[in-house]
Parts: C-alpha cells; sequence; structure tokens
C-alpha cells in the first residue's frame, strides 16, 4: 500500500527549516536549497511545494501567525487566568521572547519585518498578523471595560495599543539582553496594573 503523505505537514515541516535558517543566518541565506538542506529534503521536494522564495517565505509567515497565535493559547491554558487582568498579563507575556520558541519566532518575525519595507505582500501579511493579535488584546480590553474592571479615563482601543506597543518595543532589547526578563515583566506588570480598578 502507497505511503499518505500529509502535504501540509511536509509544508509546515519545510516553514520550520526556514525559521532555523532565518533564525541562525538571517533572510537573505533562505534560499530553496538551504532551507532543503536544513529540511533534510530535496531540492525538487522544496520546489513540489513553492515554486518560488518568495511563495516559500510567505508560507512561512502565516505559519509564524498560526504558531505564536498556538503557543499563546496554550500559555494562557496552562496559566489558567481568572480574571481579565491574569488574562492580560498572560497574554502580554506570551508576546515577549521569554522562551526559546519565543526567542526564534521573535528573531524570524524581524527579519520579515526587515524585509516588510520593499516587499507589500510580505507587508500585507504581517500587518494581518499584528492586526489580528491587536484586535484580540483590545476586544479583551472592551470585555473589562465593560464588566466594570478598568480604571477612570482608560479607553480599550488607545491603551490596548499602547500595551501591545510596549510589548513589542521590549522585544529588541530581550533579544540582545540589555533587558532581563524579570525587569520586562516588572514593566509591564506595572502598565496592566494602572489599567485595573
Amino acid at each position: 500500500m502507497p505511503k499518505v503523505v500529509d502535504h501540509e505537514e511536509r509544508r509546515r515541516h519545510i516553514a520550520d527549516a526556514v525559521f532555523t535558517v532565518v533564525g541562525q543566518r538571517g533572510l537573505a541565506a533562505a534560499g530553496l536549497r538551504d532551507v532543503a538542506a536544513e529540511a533534510g529534503v530535496s531540492m525538487g521536494s522544496v520546489q513540489h511545494y513553492f515554486s518560488t522564495k518568495e511563495d516559500m517565505l510567505l508560507f512561512a509567515m502565516d505559519h509564524l501567525t498560526t504558531r505564536v497565535v498556538a503557543r499563546i493559547q496554550a500559555e494562557l491554558q496552562a496559566a489558567a487566568p481568572s480574571t481579565y487582568r491574569q488574562f492580560l498579563t498572560a497574554a502580554m507575556r506570551a508576546l515577549l521572547p521569554l522562551d526559546r520558541a519565543g526567542r526564534d519566532e521573535s528573531a524570524v518575525n524581524i527579519a520579515f519585518f526587515a524585509a516588510a519595507g520593499g516587499n507589500n505582500r510580505f507587508r500585507a501579511n504581517l500587518l494581518a498578523g499584528y492586526q489580528k493579535i491587536l484586535a484580540n488584546g483590545t476586544d479583551r480590553m472592551r470585555s473589562a471595560a465593560a464588566a466594570g474592571y478598568l480604571a477612570d479615563g482608560v479607553d480599550p482601543e488607545r491603551d490596548g495599543l499602547a500595551l501591545f506597543a510596549l510589548t513589542q518595543g521590549l522585544v529588541g532589547p530581550l533579544l540582545l539582553g540589555a533587558v532581563t526578563e524579570s525587569q520586562a515583566m516588572a514593566v509591564l506588570d506595572h502598565q496592566i496594573l494602572r489599567l485595573f480598578t
């Protein structure tokens, strides 16, 4: 009986190899041949799924968003937050590069972000991912406001955006070691505490 090939799983495996190559050597090194070698497959196998490097990278960007969302959901489930404030803290913490998966994803995301200036397809893809994450946080802030948990003067849209921007601003310093995990969490906790009654 012939072996059943899970084509989507193969594409994800190649995307994971893209992350490794980009994380170790940068986006310019993520050619089809380099990614094939990292994935342990033939160049023809990569070309079977992706006709161009750009197609491969765009799929990898989508896969990155899927991975990040799945990791955030898993971390939220593990943290089992029981209040809006705990939920928001856990969600924002999951956006920071505090473990190996978070560091790898952040490094790859920065590489894609740098390339987006000259590539409208990359830009649109990244924009959709950022908007999805921001919308989820803002929706949670609106729910907290409706339930009466936010402090006076807190605006879910404005302050949700500020909180998201804070986490994004901490990514680079955390990756470089300019800020420690405890420093980052102290700043994040301080900002979140100010939002709630």
